[in-house]
């Protein structure tokens, strides 16, 4: 009977922990056994400030997925957002990071980019030959990287993401963040009717105000328009976008953004921008887990797959045979 694998992942965004356990299929696709979610605490700006407030977060997440699963790990991969450029083409270290990993009895396997690991799940072969530009969403940091005849050939971040956008629109409409959330998901970057007036609850028990539709619309193009210009200006500092062709790709959970593609396509001037979605998994996963939003989550699972069905070659097959009779 041949041995089961089974591989865990968290990835750790600045708004969401997600823990997966899969095990490896005869194909060595992975299949999803156990997935659990909860809300990030102890991140800010994408940096760690409380490790203990971290490790319960990656403590609830993993909880709930070894429960769904029935099975345990004891080593797993971590993706993380990192803030700045990436010192090599996959791997990042954050001793924080690494700390609170550990508070729950978990040995680190690999910790990956937020941002590369999206893109192993929603690049194809053809995006990275053909030259792709990857823009990952998130809360508090964007992502970044360009692909290019196959190979990863810049990756980097912005400390800025979807929730300035909402923290934007919660000062300008002096409402709470949860109003300007939803106004920020029900409007968009465009609107039919601007000249509209928009119901806005008041804090602290104050009244409701009516405010401009084309007011709120304003104020996140204004910050949306800022984090294109900074990703612009980081890329082109390295790289002429014009010579991919293969366009921009959106993912993350900022990518849902209404109105996002069309932004990205007139202000950087690339007539192709698709959303990306997780492709590379098949029909194997459930329709809420193939948006932009978990992206890194399936694709670090993708990484942690692969590179754990080599490393089982590597032991059970001829190699490893060989290598324990020469001990």
């Amino acid at each position: 009977m041949s041995r089961r694998q089974v591989v865990g992942v968290l990835d750790v965004g600045t708004t969401k922990v997600v823990a997966l356990l899969a095990e490896i299929g005869p194909n060595g696709q992975p299949i999803i056994k156990g997935f659990g979610e909860c809300p990030t605490l102890g991140i800010r700006k994408g940096v760690v400030v409380d490790k203990t407030a971290l490790s319960k977060s990656m403590a609830r997440a993993m909880t709930l997925a070894k429960t769904m699963a029935g099975e345990t790990v004891k080593a797993v991969y971590v993706s993380f957002p990192s803030y700045g450029s990436l010192t090599s083409e996959l791997e990042l270290t954050d001793e924080d990071l690494i700390q609170c990993v550990m508070l729950n009895d978990l040995e680190i396997k690999q910790v990956v980019a937020s941002t590369v690991a999206a893109a192993e799940a929603v690049l194809t072969e053809i995006d990275r030959r053909l030259g792709t530009f990857l823009i990952d969403l998130g809360g508090a940091t964007t992502g970044l990287t360009v692909f290019d005849q196959g190979n990863l050939i810049y990756a980097d971040s912005l400390p800025v993401g979807s929730e300035h956008i909402t923290s934007d629109l919660a000062v300008c409409l002096r409402t709470t963040l949860g109003e300007a959330e939803r106004v920020k998901q029900e409007l968009g970057l465009e609107s039919s009717s601007p000249e509209v007036d928009l119901e806005i609850a008041g804090i602290g028990g104050q009244e409701s105000r009516k405010v401009p539709v084309s007011t709120a619309v304003a104020v996140m193009q204004s910050r949306v328009q800022e984090i294109l210009e900074m990703a612009l200006q980081r890329v082109e500092h390295c790289y002429r976008l014009e010579s991919l062709s293969g366009g921009v790709v959106l993912t993350g959970g900022g990518a849902l953004l209404k109105g996002i593609i069309n932004r990205v396509r007139s202000q950087l001037g690339l007539p192709q921008v698709k959303l990306g979605s997780v492709n590379n998994l098949g029909k194997l996963l459930p329709m809420e887990w193939t948006g932009p939003g978990y992206a890194s989550s399936m694709g670090l699972l993708i990484h942690g797959t692969k590179r754990d069905s080599r490393r089982s070659e590597n032991l059970f097959g001829w190699r490893g045979v060989f290598a324990r009779r020469l001990k």
